[in-house]
């Protein structure tokens, strides 16, 4: 046996049949069922996840990797995406309108069982991928993971800021909010008038203060954080530093020591009372600054900076105590992700417009218009940008959670990490022929099908052992022949006995109304149990 377990692969001919195989007839299986697009798609964004997680795995140039990984995201995420909600927008096209209401359930399990083909076929390619370098363990799929989801922060985070701020800046303009869209609006009305836009009849003291004291309390923590001291020797500058931070700690007790005074001056003692007491130009004085709007969203300008400088400051100290390698490869998803962000606000119009264009030409009947119409108000609404950064950040989230799905199955250790490339398209075939089945295609596709999974399995083991055992570049080619042409003949004579006992019993039983769902279900319960028997 090798000793080195990081030096041995799967033996080149296995791999190559089980790539050649899987392809082979998860190409015929989707030709068949007339989806070619979605698919096309959806085997691109499989191999690049399998890119993704061969980057991932990379230790030599590990930045290079992580860039690599997290650029990889996009199309991760687009793939999936057109693999199951294109292909569902494409058939729903192609299915509906139905000729009548009783054909409705057949249909609507007819379009889940093409689209699980898809997906499966997707998921065959990507397996089929990842077995031609040996690269796919819990490592590798847990960086993708987390590269994937890092990359998601910026745009997602961006674009729902954005929608948020949209949406709230409605509810707090308008009063014809339904529900609870017209409470939040009144409780938004009532904070901003209350912080920002205190009405000028009175003096507002306690907010003002509160602010005053809030400022000052960030702005001595963002001084204390700046690696002032660390940067110059003169004693002078520290000296200065601390009494900087000494009168901003003083301002912000005195200031809080005022609240309960303003909790008075605003809520206790009447506005005649009050000018009467401290004179006409002192109330009227009182009431322009801490009434003032600029002061206060000054203020408010000035903690958020500072909160922000906090988090960068953190955020570098923290770097600055890694290596240099580790600092590229934790800031590369961030990077990826700005970029992708740039990228994105850049071409947004045009992009929304290609995708409301396609899925209104795409849908059935009226269902076109009235997208088109919906959609058009919500983008009128929103604006391209944020509608186009919250859509990116979600397609790379759905590529992240695919990520860490293919980690968690790998963590259970339900799939082998020296056999994971060839189970994943194995299981993905067997799949692809089950729901095929429902689809309707001819009986000997459907168990030629069977028999490629199970080739496909059962090659892709036996050159992974082979490979594990004598090593990769040892000729094993007249081994590798014997084995593939006796599961193929085992194969073949099961595939030829089946046929003939279905073509005997054509006609022979009969299939209630309904019964086609219940079909589905045992079929799915039958693959699940012979894939357990498998394992």
């Amino acid at each position: 046996m090798i000793d080195d377990r990081t030096d041995w692969r799967p033996t080149t001919a296995s791999t190559g049949l089980v790539v050649f195989v899987t392809l082979l007839t998860a190409t015929v299986l989707v030709r068949a069922i007339g989806v070619a697009v979605p698919a096309a798609l959806g085997g691109a964004g499989a191999v690049a996840l399998a890119l993704a997680v061969w980057t991932a795995g990379w230790k030599r140039h590990r930045t290079l990797g992580t860039v690599l990984t997290s650029l990889l995201a996009l199309p991760i995420g687009l793939g999936v995406v057109a693999a199951t909600v294109g292909t569902v927008i494409v058939l729903a096209g192609v299915l509906f309108p139905v000729e009548s209401l009783s054909r409705l359930p057949a249909t609507v399990v007819d379009l889940s069982a093409r689209a699980m083909v898809v997906v499966g076929a997707a998921a065959a390619v990507f397996g089929a991928s990842v077995a031609i370098g040996h690269v796919l363990d819990r490592d590798t799929a847990r960086r993708t993971a987390e590269a994937s989801l890092k990359t998601t922060i910026p745009p997602l985070g961006v674009g729902l800021v954005l929608v948020a701020s949209e949406a709230l800046r409605y509810l707090e303009a308008t009063r014809d909010a339904p529900g609870v869209g017209a409470v939040l609006g009144d409780v938004l009305r009532t904070t901003t008038t209350i912080v920002f836009e205190p009405p000028a009849v009175r003096p507002s003291v306690t907010t003002f203060l509160l602010l005053l004291a809030a400022t000052f309390l960030v702005v001595r923590r963002t001084v204390g954080a700046l690696p002032l001291t660390e940067l110059t020797t003169e004693p002078a500058v520290e000296r200065a530093v601390a009494s900087a931070r000494s009168w901003l700690l003083r301002a912000a007790v005195l200031a809080g020591f005022g609240v309960p005074v303003g909790f008075f001056t605003d809520y206790v003692f009447p506005p005649e009372r009050l000018q009467s007491v401290v004179t006409p130009p002192v109330f009227d004085l009182l009431v322009a600054v801490t009434t003032a709007p600029p002061a206060r969203r000054l203020a408010w300008r000035v903690i958020v900076v500072c909160v922000a400088t906090l988090v960068a400051v953190a955020l570098l100290r923290r770097t600055a105590q890694t290596s240099a390698d580790r600092i590229g490869a934790a800031v590369a998803p961030f990077a990826a992700g700005s970029g992708v962000l740039v990228a994105a606000a850049l071409v947004a119009g045009p992009v929304l417009s290609a995708a409301r264009g396609w899925v209104a030409a795409t849908l059935p009947g009226e269902f076109g218009p009235q997208f088109r119409e919906l959609s058009g108000s919500v983008v009128d609404f929103y604006g391209p940008v944020p509608i186009v950064l919250t859509g990116v950040g979600f397609v790379l989230l759905v590529a992240a959670v695919v990520a860490m799905c293919l980690w968690l199955v790998l963590l259970t250790k339900y799939l082998d990490d020296r056999t994971a490339g060839v189970g994943i398209a194995s299981a993905a075939l067997f799949e692809v022929a089950a729901f095929a089945g429902v689809v309707g295609l001819p009986t000997p596709l459907l168990f030629g099908s069977l028999v490629a999974a199970v080739l496909v399995w059962d090659v892709g083991e036996f050159g992974t052992t082979l490979g594990e055992e004598i090593g990769q570049r040892a000729d094993t080619r007249r081994t590798e022949l014997v084995h593939t042409t006796g599961t193929l003949a085992v194969g073949g004579v099961g595939v030829a006995v089946a046929v003939a006992v279905t073509d005997a019993a054509v006609g022979a039983v009969t299939v209630a109304d309904g019964a086609v769902v219940a079909g589905l279900v045992v079929a799915v319960a039958g693959l699940l149990a012979l894939l357990v028997a498998l394992r």
